[in-house]
């Protein structure tokens, strides 16, 4: 099959579902079957649960996320979509707003180089000094203090506890509260972003409600109503309550301390199924849906039941890269074949990636040929160095043929010189339009002989560590675009002694990577930074120690009523880290 005619397949498909997803949507939204609301508030609107007339925060907001989490802690869980519960409940020293400008949060200021709160020693260990804000309490009043970072700090590098990702304490050699406003840092080594941390970095963890466990009970640290239903956390706003399984209303901080919030009530249902996400927002049964819940393909649907209508409105960003894990560690039933770059190399140029982000992304997004963020500065330089590996299946074939697998007829598999056939297994996650994914690129990886198989992970087998790094061959991935995120290095290997934590999922290892990832984020001279961003990105294409794909979009649908909300930052996950900025205007 030619590219172009692929493509306009491709396109009248894509077409076709949303045609079919609609027409589905608006039969849904005209009957009976949408979910019943949750609100618990009488006569809604924004009055409190007793009625009367609010003063301060404003309105109820109804969401729908696709995932419950296990804990509101952003140290202790992780991964799709809970994101935005840490920053509902959580505040961080720093968080960066949507242009990429950092601002303090929980800290008065950012510490800045030469300072005395920011110093480097002539060994290039460092000392970076956070003073605490005054006014920032927990949600049960009491104040936030040194020794809450110190505790988190402590929890964090605890190698009995299954901490999801270290980074950056793993650099930090101690955290001392030499008086309740201020926090030392003390680095082993330069860290470039030593005075900007932020989501799920240093995290204070509250002293005078577990630290008596931590220290005593720490078999059962992570266990218990603390960090779930009974959960005291810093953030905009406050645990009101939590239905296992089907809900949970968050209340507005007043006496947050960046001041309170525009909304008093967040009404957030589970709703794991993205159809049945838009469903709702189309029957108003809620008022926003976002990614990673829903993807682009929701947010046409939407966009066609509006029309030119004022109802409700997308907003668009680029979200994550989205990339192959291949599998360099001996696991059960492990295709060894992905070890050979050569085999890589063909597997990329066998993998229809225009194909795969016309259909999956609707045509929003942009394929990728390296871990970094289009809006780097050095992404010109680097995307000009890296190999490139467009779709090619007669190059792949070639490339196959080279190291001994051929095929006998046009179509039929290759072998080898046994007459094995060279088969790898593609594995993916429910859910996100992942398994349409998994099917593109199988069927280009047949094109070019390759005896693909899929498993996709169930939702429920999502979190089991151990399982995500087993695949035998090949696993589709995706991560934010962050220098600081770039985790295929030895320190992020996932192995039993840190519980399968390590976010380098494929075990992928490689001195010079490693090498040129500690330049970038110790090298405080922008150019050399960018040398080693541009080198790093050059070395990963030609070993092709991951395989890059497209650049996923975000996407925000929500109803006109609602301001505020404009997706995620590129530094962090997590599209509600200005939900203190949201309002409902009616």
């Amino acid at each position: 099959m030619s590219d172009a005619h692929a493509t306009d397949k491709q396109g009248r498909l894509r077409l076709t579902h949303v045609g079919l997803a609609l027409a589905a949507l608006i039969l849904a939204t005209s009957c009976s079957g949408s979910r019943p609301s949750s609100a618990p508030l009488a006569g809604s609107g924004g009055s409190g649960p007793e009625g009367g007339q609010p003063s301060g925060p404003k309105g109820t907001l109804k969401l729908a996320w696709p995932t419950e989490p296990e804990t509101l802690h952003p140290k202790l869980s992780g991964g799709r979509g809970l994101s935005d519960y840490f920053w509902v409940f959580n505040s961080f020293l720093t968080y960066y707003d949507f242009g990429g400008a950092i601002h303090p949060m929980l800290a008065r200021e950012i510490p800045s180089l030469g300072s005395a709160d920011w110093v480097i020693n002539p060994d290039g260990t460092m000392v970076t000094t956070y003073r605490i804000r005054s006014n920032a309490r927990w949600h049960d009043g009491t104040p936030l203090t040194a020794q809450d970072f110190v505790l988190g700090y402590d929890v964090t590098i605890d190698p009995d506890l299954p901490i999801r990702d270290r980074t950056p304490e793993n650099l930090i050699s101690g955290v001392d509260a030499p008086n309740p406003s201020t926090v030392v840092v003390r680095w082993k080594e330069p860290y470039v972003y030593a005075n900007q941390l932020t989501f799920q970095q240093m995290s204070p963890v509250a002293s005078h409600l577990v630290e008596e466990k931590f220290r005593n009970n720490r078999a059962n640290f992570m266990f218990g109503e603390e960090w779930t239903s009974n959960y005291v956390g810093n953030g905009p706003f406050r645990l009101e309550r939590w239905v296992p399984g089907s809900s949970m209303l968050a209340r507005a901080n007043t006496d947050w301390v960046l001041g309170p919030p525009k909304v008093e009530f967040l009404d957030i249902r589970f709703i794991s199924d993205a159809r049945t996400q838009l469903a709702n927002l189309l029957s108003g049964e809620v008022d926003m849906i976002n990614s990673p819940g829903v993807e682009p393909p929701e947010a046409v649907a939407a966009r066609e039941h509006w029309g030119n209508t004022s109802q409700g409105y997308i907003a668009t960003w680029t979200r994550n890269i989205r990339y192959l894990d291949f599998q360099h560690r001996d696991v059960a039933h492990w295709q060894r074949a992905v070890t050979d770059p050569r085999i890589r190399q063909a597997i990329m140029h066998a993998t229809n990636r225009p194909g795969l982000l016309e259909v999956v992304s609707y045509g929003l997004g942009s394929t990728a040929d390296l871990f970094l963020a289009p809006t780097e500065p050095t992404f010109r330089e680097a995307n000009g160095a890296v190999v490139k590996y467009p779709f090619d299946p007669s190059r792949a074939s070639a490339l196959l043929a080279n190291v001994g697998w051929r095929t006998t007829r046009p179509g039929a598999p290759v072998t080898n010189e046994t007459g094995a056939t060279l088969d790898i297994d593609l594995w993916t996650t429910a859910g996100g339009g992942a398994e349409q994914e998994a099917a593109i690129i199988t069927d280009g990886w047949k094109t070019a002989g390759i005896n693909p198989g899929t498993s996709v992970i169930a939702s429920a087998l999502q979190r089991d560590n151990e399982l995500r790094v087993s695949f035998p061959g090949v696993n589709l991935s995706s991560r934010g675009i962050t220098l600081d995120n770039f985790v295929f290095t030895s320190g992020h290997l996932p192995t039993a002694e840190v519980r399968w934590q390590g976010a380098n999922r494929g075990s992928f290892s490689d001195s010079e990577i490693d090498r040129l990832q500690n330049l970038v984020l110790t090298s405080f001279a922008p150019e050399a930074q960018g040398q080693a961003v541009t080198a790093l990105n050059k070395r990963m294409s030609e070993l092709v120690g991951i395989g890059p794909l497209y650049y996923g979009v975000g996407v925000i649908v929500a109803k006109n009523k609602l301001k505020g909300p404009v997706g995620e930052v590129a530094q962090k996950s997590g599209m509600s880290w200005n939900v203190f900025e949201w309002e409902i205007t009616e």
